[in-house]
């Protein structure tokens, strides 16, 4: 199968235009404002008939590292090769979270592997712990271990795009920004998805301890304007008030080097759990954005 080209992006948005947020969800959604319940994405789950994992092979707890949480998951479908791999990091609070669950996270990468892509979700150590920079080098880790490992699953060990939710937005642009966690493996990614990060947290933080710059959006700009990294920024109209404040942090900053200016998209009548999962469903308010900026990025041109 191969990855989706511009052309066949661009008919797809086209032709689902008014795929947006169902109109019962959207009101539940409204209703329910800067929720923090996870229970709050769940009428998504309904939309993914049994038929969505049909054509889908899933290899599990693969090890990338020497610890327990060193794991991580593969979604594939059948025939290709050389496709681009999505490497998804989970939320969590940096605390908690985990890349497999009932419905999500496992509906990102089941929706990477559905549009011709390998889907790669990763486990990773969690704080209090394990602080910094210990999530930023479980990625490098499980970067190093896809770059090696991905071809003989059909992927191209030189495309890989990382895409972070919450703390794991968090460890992606810590992992992109900050020299000190990356290796040999940073040649092979090719972009970063950052979904709802959050840099503003008041007090002692149970990842980057006191160490205000670390936990800061300021150097979160400073340290991603010197990345070679292309970034996708997103957030949720009814995210809570720090990770919107960090958004729109990130995108002012960075967009006064305009080659650095992510792409970026608010996702209305979402809040922090819909918005990701929504991923594979007729809701394209994420996937079509993300569909058209990983076409630009990889060159495809029909």
């Amino acid at each position: 199968m191969r990855f989706l080209s511009i052309a066949t992006v661009s008919l797809l948005l086209g032709t689902a235009a008014l795929a947006q947020v169902p109109p019962d969800i959207a009101a539940g959604t409204r209703a329910a404002g800067q929720s923090m319940n996870p229970a709050s994405g769940a009428p998504y789950a309904a939309l993914f008939p049994p038929s969505a994992w049909e054509g889908v092979t899933i290899e599990r707890d693969i090890a990338y590292g020497p610890d327990l949480l060193h794991k991580l998951d593969i979604y594939t479908t059948p025939g290709g090769s050389r496709r681009p791999v999505l490497l998804f990091v989970h939320g969590g609070a940096f605390v908690a979270g985990d890349k497999h669950g009932a419905f999500y996270p496992d509906n990102v990468t089941l929706w990477a592997a559905k549009q011709g892509m390998v889907g790669v979700g990763i486990n990773y150590r969690l704080a209090p712990q394990h602080p910094w920079p210990a999530g930023a080098q479980d990625l490098a880790a499980a970067i190093a271990w896809t770059r090696a490992n991905i071809g003989r699953y059909g992927g191209d060990p030189d495309r890989i795009v990382l895409f972070g939710h919450s703390a794991g937005a968090n460890h992606v642009a810590d992992y992109a920004g900050n020299p000190v966690a990356q290796g040999a493996e940073l040649t092979a990614v090719r972009g970063a998805i950052l979904l709802s990060p959050n840099y503003i947290a008041p007090g002692p933080h149970a990842y980057y301890g006191s160490d205000g710059d670390l936990n800061s959006t300021a150097g979160a700009v400073r340290r991603l304007a010197a990345s070679r990294v292309p970034l996708f920024l997103g957030d949720a109209e009814f995210d809570p008030d720090p990770m919107l404040e960090t958004a729109r942090e990130l995108r002012e900053g960075l967009c006064q080097v305009p080659a650095r200016c992510p792409r970026y998209v608010n996702l209305k009548d979402h809040n922090h759990f819909t918005e990701g999962m929504a991923l594979g469903t007729d809701d394209r308010s994420l996937s079509g954005p993300l569909l058209e900026w990983m076409a630009a990025l990889f060159g495809e041109r029909g």
